[in-house]
């Protein structure tokens, strides 16, 4: 089942394949961080054809097909598409009384999307919702731009494996042929050569020997090897040679096995999906691919070669890694996050399980935050909170944590630390940093709760009894 554009739109633009993508893991993990990064419950891929809204990878709830006239996402980017976010939809008469708003078919509240362009035309949404209103932070509508991007790259990817796959199947047939007519075989090989070479994928093709037997445009430019020149590799046998002159690594950096190289592995699998390595040569930019192929074999099954496409996925895989770091760290401060904190607080808790160490938890309220904030400005508040953040870096050891889990609270993780007396020096050199400004700012003040883990703490006991005591210290100054 496939879905295209309606006919107003460009129709050629879109060619998706709905239940593969519906069963698509990275897509699927694409919508969960959507729904994380909003701060609600339910998300969802929405894709439009003529008639129909199709839900894709639903997280949180049961997806579905509906009425195209009834959809929320083709109503919003009707003549216009752009990224939506709406706190409340039962508060805005236009939408008020959409079936998916009523209670005819749910009841969205909070509802924010991003449109899917594939080549020029919209084709869908990704969207988050929830069954309550909800303030969604600033520059929510920005991230969900960003996913919709891996989303959309998502979709080509597997549009060009598709097609891929069919040209092969081409080129398959097109040597068969040539066995019966060599005049026709041989225009068929230099067709084939021809687009091969305009293909924005890398090809690597090998015979049944394993010696390479084709090196496309793309894949000599990424492999290094000067224009003209791919008869220096046609013929040669991959060996650990070849592999390291290549510059073929895993993406993390170690050199690839001769074993796990994507040609040799399809000889000995028959198949190989979505593999991915890095292409690291001197002088020139890591670059990350992203490879599948398959066997080859004549009319009568018997294997005769393989070949291997490329996707350079260099640019996803830095989006991706920026969508990671920012679900895990505050956009203000560069801290780790609530998220980030209690994974690492978790960690802490097993080294004491299996060690005996005890961390200690500092929970830091910078005083008087609400009255910078009303008497200065936001931008003065926002200061402070960079100075809070610059002084419990300062005075923290290297393998320290440090995080902002909300508007003025800090929380300071110190594995191993041991004994209250040592926590409370830490205290004290906050306390110190903060009254004596470098940068001509007023002094600032922290009330800071200190607690010790125990045998059988969690994450969240932990985390409460340092809130606790935080806020035992700020009735103690009212006093």
């Amino acid at each position: 089942m496939t879905v295209s554009t309606p006919p107003d739109r460009d129709a050629g633009a879109a060619d998706l394949d709905v239940r593969a993508l519906a069963r698509d893991a990275e897509l699927a993990a694409v919508v969960r961080v959507a729904a994380d990064l909003a701060g609600v419950r339910y998300a969802t891929v929405n894709l439009l054809d003529a008639c129909e809204q199709h839900q894709l990878v639903p997280h949180g709830f049961l997806g579905s097909s509906s009425p195209r006239e009834e959809s929320l996402c083709a109503a919003m980017n009707a003549g216009s598409p752009r990224v939506r976010v709406h706190p409340d939809l039962a508060a805005e008469p236009r939408y008020a009384g959409n079936p998916w708003v009523d209670g005819r078919r749910a009841r969205v509240r909070a509802y924010a999307s991003a449109p899917l362009v594939v080549d020029g035309a919209t084709v869908g949404t990704l969207c988050v919702f929830d069954s309550e209103p909800h303030a969604f932070a600033p520059g929510t509508g920005d991230r969900l731009a960003d996913l919709a991007a891996v989303v959309v790259a998502l979709f080509q990817r597997r549009r060009q494996a598709r097609q891929l796959a069919a040209l092969a199947t081409a080129n398959a047939a097109a040597r068969d042929q040539a066995r019966a007519a060599a005049t026709h075989a041989a225009r068929s090989e230099a067709f084939t050569r021809a687009l091969l070479e305009a293909l924005p994928v890398g090809v690597v093709a090998a015979d049944a020997d394993g010696r390479i037997t084709l090196v496309n445009r793309l894949g000599r430019q990424w492999h290094g090897l000067p224009e003209g020149h791919a008869g220096q590799v046609e013929g040669v046998r991959l060996t650990e040679d070849v592999v390291e002159a290549f510059g073929l690594r895993t993406p993390d950096g170690r050199r690839l096995g001769l074993a796990e190289v994507p040609l040799a592995r399809v000889h000995a699998e028959g198949r190989v999906r979505d593999a991915d390595m890095a292409i690291d040569l001197p002088g020139a930019p890591l670059r990350v691919v992203r490879a599948s192929g398959t066997r080859i074999r004549d009319a009568a099954g018997r294997p005769t070669g393989a070949v291997v496409a490329m996707m350079d996925v260099t640019a996803q895989r830095e989006l991706e890694a920026r969508l990671r770091e920012a679900a895990l760290h505050d956009a203000l401060t560069g801290l780790p996050n609530r998220a980030l904190l209690l994974d690492r607080l978790a960690q802490a808790l097993q080294v004491q399980a299996r060690e005996g160490l005890a961390a200690a938890l500092l929970y830091c309220d910078l005083d008087g935050f609400k009255a910078i904030n009303d008497t200065l400005g936001h931008a003065a508040g926002d200061a402070a909170l960079l100075r809070m953040a610059a002084a419990l870096r300062g005075a923290v050891r290297p393998g320290d944590t440090v995080a902002r889990i909300g508007g003025d609270e800090f929380v300071v993780l110190c594995p191993g630390t041991g004994t209250e007396d040592a926590a409370r020096r830490l205290v004290d050199r906050i306390a110190a940093t903060l009254a004596t400004p470098t940068d001509g700012g007023p002094p600032l003040r922290s009330s800071t709760g200190v607690a010790l883990s125990r045998q059988g703490d969690t994450a969240d006991s932990l985390l409460r009894r340092a809130d606790a005591a935080m806020y035992e210290v700020k009735r103690s100054r009212r006093r």
